[in-house]
C-alpha cells in the first residue's frame, strides 16, 4: 500500500512539474515505473480528476482536481503566516534575550504583525499594527532584498526618503548597494537608521510561489547589539526565516526537481 501511494505521488509531482503534457513513455522514464503499472495508476488519477489525458495526442497532464485541492490547502490555517512564524519568534527571543518581530510590507511601509518581547527591563517595543518606512528598517530592507530586480527599481524610483537619524540612507544608489549586500548575506541590518540607539537584524520570508511576503527580525539597543556581533545574529535570524519559508512551502518543488 505504501509503495502504491509513493508511486502515485511521484506521478502527480511529475505531471505538475512538466511544462506541458507528457507521453506515457516519457512519464515512465521520469518516475521509473513500468508502463503497465504507470497506466493503471494514471487511470485512477484520471477517474478522480487529478490527471487528464489529451484525446488527440494521448499525452497526460495534471487534472483540475489538483488546483481545487491546492486552493483548499492554501486557505488552511496550517499556512497562516503568524501561526507559522510565532514559534520561531519565541526561539529567537529565547536564544538572544532580545525582542523578535514579524512584519509585512504594505503601501511602501513595513507593518508589524507579531512580536515576542525581550525579557530584559530595557527592551525594544513596537506596537502591533505600527507602520514604519521600508527603506530605513531592518524588516523593510530584508523584504526589499527578497523582491525581484524590477520591483526594487520600481520602489527606488517612487519612494520618498526622509532622514530620521544621521545614519538614515536617503540616496537610492546607496540603498540599492545596501540591498545587494543583504541579498548576498541573506539578512539586512538597520544600524540606527530609523531610531538612534537601536539596531535590528532581519531576514526575508518567502511563500510557496517564491514571493517575499514578510520578514522576521531581532531588535535591541546598540549597547547590547554590538556591530561585531551582527553577523552571528544575522545567521540566526536568516535560519529562522528560512524555516518559516520552508513551512510555507518555499523551495519544496525546486528541491524535488533538483533531486530528480
Amino acid at each position: 500500500m505504501a509503495q502504491a501511494v509513493d508511486r502515485t505521488l511521484d506521478i502527480l509531482e511529475a505531471l505538475a512539474q512538466a511544462h506541458d503534457d507528457v507521453s506515457l513513455s516519457r512519464l515512465g522514464a521520469r518516475v521509473g515505473l513500468p508502463l503497465g503499472t504507470l497506466h493503471r495508476l494514471l487511470a485512477t488519477l484520471i477517474r478522480r480528476g487529478y490527471a487528464a489525458q489529451n484525446p488527440e495526442t494521448q499525452c497526460y497532464g495534471p487534472g483540475p482536481k489538483l488546483l481545487e485541492v491546492a486552493s483548499w490547502a492554501a486557505r488552511s490555517e496550517r499556512f497562516n503566516l503568524r501561526r507559522i512564524a510565532r514559534p520561531y519568534l519565541q526561539q529567537l527571543t529565547l536564544a538572544t534575550r532580545e525582542t523578535s518581530n514579524l512584519a509585512i510590507a504594505q503601501d511602501g511601509d513595513t507593518v508589524y504583525v507579531d512580536q515576542v518581547a525581550s525579557p530584559r527591563l530595557v527592551r525594544m517595543f513596537t506596537e502591533i499594527g505600527q507602520r514604519a518606512p521600508v527603506y530605513c528598517t531592518g524588516t523593510g530592507k530584508a523584504i526589499l532584498s527578497g523582491c525581484s530586480a524590477a520591483e526594487l527599481e520600481g520602489y527606488l524610483a517612487t519612494a520618498r526618503f526622509e532622514r530620521w537619524t544621521p545614519n538614515t540612507i536617503t540616496d537610492p544608489q546607496d540603498l540599492r548597494a545596501e540591498i545587494d549586500r543583504a541579498r548576498l548575506c541573506g539578512f539586512a541590518v538597520d544600524n540606527e537608521e530609523r531610531e538612534a540607539g537601536v539596531r535590528c537584524v532581519a531576514a526575508p520570508i518567502f511563500n510557496g510561489t517564491g514571493a517575499c511576503i514578510a520578514a522576521i527580525s531581532i531588535s535591541g539597543p546598540t549597547t547590547r547589539l554590538d556591530l561585531a556581533d551582527l553577523a552571528d545574529l544575522g545567521h540566526l535570524v536568516r535560519h529562522a526565516a528560512e524555516r518559516c519559508s520552508a513551512d510555507l512551502g518555499h523551495g519544496v518543488m525546486v528541491t524535488r526537481a533538483i533531486a530528480q
